[in-house]
């Protein structure tokens, strides 16, 4: 089965300079992707200008994955120094509601676009400090890299969840496949560009669900720049409050 959560669909948040889209809402109670897609319940596109942060709350425990397309931002943890995330590095945090005061900013001078995955925390203790790796454009072109997974297996980022993140940056006519083993899921964000999925056109903003699906496939129409989420079986599913606002 597959699902497509177009761009304008997602809910759309302007404080000042500030803009934040929201794939899944959680305060939409009509929405059937309010609780998000199986363990992906969060998936946020933040537009934020210098000067400016924000808190990150949660009542439950998450882990939060953070890709910085432009700019720069500052993870701040009451546990330890702030991290500096730059351009094309990914950023991961262990939220629980025990721990108060985790937030992200902006340095000067200019804007940081980013982006930002919630996971379900299927672990009881997680390190709370935040660690980060950095994946060129080269070492994502043409292929869909491994930037995130479980055990940090392949250089990736190691997020303790049963969750695999892939990043892609592909050129016109490029075809690809990502096999998914059974009970496994998926979520497809296209982050630029546009893709042709079966019989789903998508472009910047859209996102897609697979479930029950033997592989991803997808095809650019033109220059794309692609986040796709390989996601575990999730045994119950239940709301995860989250704001950064």
């Amino acid at each position: 089965m597959i699902i497509v959560r177009r761009s304008e669909e997602r809910r759309q948040i302007e404080k000042k300079d500030q803009t934040t889209w929201m794939t899944f809402d959680s305060e939409n109670k009509s929405d059937p992707l309010q609780n998000g897609f199986g363990m992906l319940k969060i998936l946020n596109e933040e537009i934020l200008p210098p000067g400016n942060g924000f808190i990150l709350h949660t009542h439950k425990a998450m882990v939060i994955v953070t890709y910085v397309l432009e700019g720069m931002v500052v993870y701040k943890s009451p546990l330890g120094k702030p991290d500096l995330v730059e351009t094309k590095e990914f950023h991961r945090v262990n939220l629980t509601p025990e721990v108060k005061q985790q937030g992200f900013g902006v340095l000067e001078p200019d804007n940081a676009h980013f982006f930002q995955s919630g996971f379900t925390n299927s672990e009881k203790h997680l390190e709370q400090d935040g660690i980060k790796k950095l994946f060129t454009q080269a070492e994502r072109k043409g292929i869909l890299k491994l930037v995130a997974s479980p055990d940090g297996r392949g250089s990736s980022l190691s997020i303790q969840q049963d969750v695999q993140i892939y990043s892609t940056f592909i050129n016109k006519g490029n075809h690809m496949i990502h096999e998914l083993l059974p009970g496994r899921s998926a979520w497809l964000h296209v982050v630029k560009g546009e893709v042709q999925m079966n019989q789903f056109h998508l472009q910047t903003g859209d996102g897609s669900g697979l479930t029950d699906e033997r592989s991803v496939s997808f095809t650019a129409q033109n220059q794309a720049e692609i986040l796709l989420f390989d996601l575990g079986k999730q045994t119950q599913e239940v709301p995860f409050p989250f704001s950064n606002n």
